[in-house]
């Protein structure tokens, strides 16, 4: 999910929560089949996201990420990882090491 930031933490995290929201309906109406249209899933996304962040202070706080460590995937052949103090993710990179790297050196731009 690598996307562009507007350099903001608060519409990162937004944006975060949004991407994990539309992923988390795509994933049940394909496992329940319920049919639901992309127009569909999108409202919902837009619909549980603005009550979330209406209701409760959200942040991106993933337990998987330990101290000291960066969030960092693989995605169609490229490695990506996120800054963790403003949540920009990197260019994509060739290797893990690569895109961990970048994270860490934008890190200390903070």
């Amino acid at each position: 999910m690598a996307k562009e930031a507007d350099g903001t933490r608060d519409t990162r995290v937004t944006l975060l929560l949004e991407d994990n929201v539309r992923s988390e309906l795509e994933a049940t109406n394909g496992m329940l089949g319920l049919g639901l249209s992309d127009d569909t899933i999108e409202r919902l996304m837009e619909g549980v996201t603005s009550g979330v962040l209406y209701a409760f202070k959200v942040d991106w706080s993933p337990d998987w990420v330990k101290p000291g460590q960066v969030h960092a995937w693989e995605e169609d052949g490229a490695f990506f990882a996120r800054c963790s103090e403003c949540l920009l993710d990197s260019p994509p990179a060739e290797s893990l090491a690569s895109a961990e790297a970048w994270a860490r050196k934008h890190a200390t731009l903070h």
